[in-house]
Parts: structure tokens; sequence; C-alpha cells
């Protein structure tokens, strides 16, 4: 360890930061693109703020805002937030998450592309953040106290999730079961059907979160319905695919994709019919380039 990371570390530790170190970054070299993750590749560890920016409706983790400092500049800082499982986990144990939003973000390329090539559309884009699961080494005793404080356990070599903090109005635009009735978010809803299209009927996205900033949506922790069940608890199967279908209105953005052939998906009765294409985008796509 260099003398000035050590004087660093030393400093956070006395003075009474809320500070913990990483020993390590998982899958940093597969996201080198990634502004965020380079400037983790260079981190030395973060800032726990240690104010609970939301908790999950089921409860199963708690987000904390961080800060990374730089190694070769220790005032050079980048926002980020901090998520906690409830209980102590493990490497490996947010595989899932990653998966989900890895996944999510290799269908919105594909997506960005459908919408391009099919509906001349260019001015909209889905993105995923990246997460990274990194590993605790050591934290402050301010950390513990605080900790203790809000009621939650750190343990050595613990597994935490960090990714780039969004910033702007946090909005769950589709939800976990398909819902979406705010126009202004049928390139999302129209999204969400794609991922079923694409995968060929085995699983849907849904519970499409995150910040919207000039036309350029960027989500985190989506759930998937999959016909295997293999993404986690939020994961309701074939019969969680049916219910999206059940509350989805299919738009413009919808036409030539496939939907499950089942009755049960059928429209429901007291919805909308889908708005015409005109009315969802008055001003119509933008020119070719």
């Amino acid at each position: 360890m260099s003398v000035g990371l050590q004087r660093f570390k030393e400093r956070c530790m006395t003075q009474g930061y809320t500070h913990l170190f990483f020993r390590q970054y998982e899958n940093c070299k597969r996201y080198t693109g990634s502004r965020l993750l380079r400037s983790i590749q260079n981190g030395v560890g973060f800032v726990f703020e240690l104010y609970p920016q939301f908790n999950t409706s089921r409860g199963c983790m708690r987000v904390f805002k961080g800060v990374v400092y730089h190694k070769r500049d220790y005032f050079t800082r980048t926002d980020v937030v901090v998520k906690k499982q409830q209980g102590i986990a493990k490497p490996g144990d947010w595989k899932l998450y990653i998966d989900r939003c890895t996944t999510g973000q290799r269908l919105a390329s594909k997506f960005i592309r459908h919408l391009q090539t099919n509906h001349n559309f260019y001015q909209y884009k889905v993105r995923f953040v990246k997460p990274i699961e990194a590993i605790i080494d050591e934290w402050s005793s301010v950390t513990a106290i605080v900790a203790r404080f809000l009621k939650f356990k750190l343990g050595k070599d613990e597994a935490l999730l960090i990714e780039e903090r969004l910033h702007g109005k946090f909005v769950t635009f589709v939800t976990n079961c398909g819902s979406g009735n705010n126009r202004d978010i049928a390139v999302l809803s129209a999204f969400a059907h794609f991922t079923y299209h694409e995968s060929g009927g085995e699983l849907v996205f849904c519970n499409l979160q995150g910040v919207e900033d000039q036309d350029v949506f960027t989500l985190t922790n989506p759930a998937i319905h999959s016909k295997d069940g293999t993404y986690g608890d939020t994961d309701l199967g074939s019969e969680g695919i049916d219910v999206f279908f059940q509350h989805h209105v299919c738009t413009a953005l919808c036409i030539n994709l496939s939907r499950p052939d089942d009755d049960s998906t059928g429209p429901i009765s007291n919805q909308e019919p889908p708005p015409p294409y005109e009315e969802l985008f008055p001003d119509g796509p933008p020119p070719v380039p």
C-alpha cells in the first residue's frame, strides 16, 4: 500500500468519517467502458452518508448514498449508491441482481435498434445501470456506531452492491404486473413487450424503475418473469408473464411483437383502447440523420 493511500485511510479512520474500504471489485474488466467503473477501478473506498435513500417494497435491501474517492486524487469523488441486503451477503449473492441488469442492457440495445429500424425513432434511449459487487475490508468506528443506530449489521467480507447514483425524479414507469397507464412511458411499456418477443416468449421485463432525462431512460433493479423462474424472488414465472399481458396495453410501438396465445392474455374490458401513434408522439419521429 502506498504511503499516500495509508495516510488517507488513517485520516478517515480517525477523524470520524463513516467510511468503508473495499478489498476487491468483481467483474470490473467487463465494464471498462463505463465512467463509473473506471472510477471504481482507481478508487480506494466509499464514504457512507448512512441515510437510507429508500427501501424496496419487499424489504430485502437498504440503499445508501456513497462516494468514490479516486486513488490518484483524493479530492475527486464520484457519487454512487451502495446497496446492502438485510442479512450478511456473501460473495456471489448479488449474481441474480447483476444478471437482471446485464440481460436488461443487452435487450435494451436491441430495442433501440428496433425503434430506429422499424419506427424511425432516434431520440429515445434505454439503458440499465451496471452494478458491481464489492467485498468489505474494514470500516471506521463511526460507521459501526451509525450502523447500530440504524439497526443494521456490517460483516467482515460482506458483499455489497455499488451503482452509479441516479439524479432526478425516481419513477416506477412499468410496475411488476405490467401496469403503466401514463402514455408518456409508452416507450418503456413497448420495451417490456419487446423483451418477451426477443426472448422467444421465455421472459418479460417489468418493474422498470429509474429516471428520465431528455428522452434517455436509465433503469435499475428490474424484475424478470421467466418460464423457468430462475431470476430470483421477484420472478413469478409463467403466471407473472400472463399477469403482465393482462395489464399491458399495446401501442403502435408494439406492432409485430408476439404475445402469448392464451385467451387469458386478451384485453381487459375496462382498459382504454391503444392510443393512436400521433397522439402518443404528436411531434412525430425526428428525421433520419
